[in-house]
């Protein structure tokens, strides 16, 4: 006869942390009780309980969405900003800075992020960069055609934007089942594919001005959202503040055998830590470990794929790109057309990278994405060179446009979001914040440096020199990925550090660690 007790932790009701337990109350999940009394009540309680801390994921990861979505407004608002700063005649150089400041300060919001969030929290460091967020927006609003103001307002959304780089995968990471993982973390890259839409859309109908207002918005609601919301358990147990954790754990993932085991596992590797040394020789000791570097390595190189694939310097110059596509004599009209039908196309491959992922792993769709991303951009750079030395005539404008397309689609299912989604899957937890940081400090880096230098290289290679640039690049960063990305889908964030301290050959996990081996992400 089971006891009430062990009915009682069974259902979901709180529990304590006896890990003596453990084997008896998964009997109980699996077999039923002798009698059957619970069996049901079991199922009912579980389905409720899964369905609870699914709702509670959601919601909290609608707050990160519209900050990552702020941060894709700021990526987005250059293409639609410089069209209407045109009658000041700014030069070259001044024009690149108004599109790349926003990338210069994602630098230093990369350098403070990782630190940030360890100090502070994953929560309390979200919050803060959404309400200096609002205050970017808020700048660049009320700027009333001042440059510096301009400046300075791009600066600030840029640094947020760096800011929230590294630290919104990881707070997603840690807080997510490993069921809904995968989509989640996806959904961040739609985020910041909407957020490019929604500057670009707004820009379309708006003044600048009043567009940039409106920005500020969605950080604002996200800020309120995260202000609500737990801290991270995985935050709370590397501070050794194991009630909190506990208490935050549950609130997120259910009250579960399955994530009851999870939460076992994560507070017993924070126990089996050496509290006694100081934090510098902790960190010192930390990033000599396999688990650090290797990841770090990876994280590092695939960033700088996504971005000298040129994805990003589409978003900053989409309308300039688009005329160039269609023929400088093309309406002026179109190209706004045009922006907007590559933002949706982002939109919806987006959409199906989060499809996909829930049924494909990480490694197949790195591969596609990369392999196709590669053949339309080369194909665009020989059609457009061919073009320009009157080889073939202009065939018509749907031949480069269908190029472009196709590229926009393939390169955002796997290159574009995949880093993001991974950035905070790696890393193990002492160093998440340490190796996010400089893994995104390098896409930041990366992008400053293609937004700064697409102009130039527009004016000195032309288009299809770029466009062959950019492919060529995407080749070779296919072919690292193809020997050294490791496959995340269905591991828990605990078994992806088992594969990079042990290595790919070790086969045998901890049987706790083992948690829903047929989940679809």
């Amino acid at each position: 006869m089971t006891s009430t007790s062990e009915c009682d932790a069974v259902c979901g009701r709180p529990y304590t942390m006896d890990h003596e337990r453990v084997p008896e109350l998964e009997k109980i999940v699996k077999n039923g009780t002798e009698n059957g009394i619970c069996e049901k009540k079991v199922d009912v309680e579980s389905e409720r309980d899964s369905s609870t801390a699914f709702r509670r994921q959601v919601l909290v990861s609608t707050g990160n969405f519209l900050l990552t979505l702020a941060a894709g407004a700021t990526a987005g608002f250059s293409a639609i900003l410089i069209p209407q700063l045109r009658h000041h005649k700014y030069s070259i150089g001044t024009i690149s800075w108004i599109a790349s400041m926003s990338s210069f300060a994602l630098i230093f919001g990369n350098i403070i992020s990782g630190y940030l969030m360890d100090r502070l929290g994953r929560k309390r460091s979200q919050f803060l960069s959404g309400i200096i967020f609002v205050c970017g927006w808020t700048i660049i609003a009320f700027s009333n055609d001042n440059l510096g103001l301009i400046l300075t307002g791009r600066f600030i959304t840029g640094l947020c934007q760096g800011w929230l780089g590294p630290l919104g995968p990881v707070f997603v990471a840690e807080f997510s089942s490993p069921d809904y993982r995968g989509f989640l973390l996806a959904a961040l890259s739609l985020g910041i594919a909407v957020g490019v839409f929604v500057s670009h859309l707004l820009g379309t109908f708006l003044r600048w001005n009043i567009a940039a207002l409106l920005c500020g918005v969605f950080p604002l609601i996200g800020s309120i959202i995260t202000y609500f919301a737990p801290e991270s358990p995985a935050w709370y147990a590397s501070q050794n503040r194991i009630d909190e954790c506990i208490k935050s754990f549950q609130w997120y993932r259910g009250t579960s055998p399955t994530m009851k085991a999870e939460l076992d596992r994560m507070i017993h590797e924070q126990s089996q830590k050496d509290n006694s040394k100081s934090k510098l020789q902790q960190l010192s000791q930390n990033i000599k470990k396999p688990e650090f570097w290797k990841p770090l390595g990876i994280m590092m190189i695939f960033f700088l794929i996504t971005q000298l694939s040129g994805i990003n310097v589409i978003c900053a110059y989409t309308t300039e790109m688009m005329k160039e596509l269609m023929g400088r004599h093309s309406d002026k009209s179109m190209a706004y057309v045009a922006m907007l039908s590559v933002d949706m196309l982002r939109c919806a491959s987006l959409v199906a990278a989060c499809i996909i992922l829930r049924k494909c792993g990480r490694r197949p769709l790195a591969m596609f994405s990369g392999i196709f991303t590669t053949l339309s951009l080369i194909t665009l750079a020989v059609y457009l060179y061919l073009v320009e030395f009157n080889v073939i005539r202009h065939l018509s404008k749907i031949v480069s446009l269908g190029l472009m397309a196709i590229y926009i689609i393939v390169s955002n299912m796997g290159i574009s979001p995949l880093p993001w989604n991974m950035v905070g899957e790696l890393f193990a937890s002492e160093t998440k914040g340490l190796g996010s940081g400089i893994s995104v400090m390098m896409t930041s880096v990366a992008f400053f440096v293609t937004i700064k230098a697409a102009p130039y290289m527009f004016q000195s290679i032309g288009h299809n020199g770029a466009y062959l640039f950019y492919g060529v690049s995407t080749l070779l960063g296919t072919i690292f990925l193809y020997f050294f990305l490791p496959e995340t889908k269905g591991k828990t964030l605990l078994q992806v550090e088992d594969y990079f301290r042990n290595g790919s050959k070790k086969e045998e996990v901890d049987e706790r660690t083992q948690l829903n081996d047929k989940s679809p992400v």
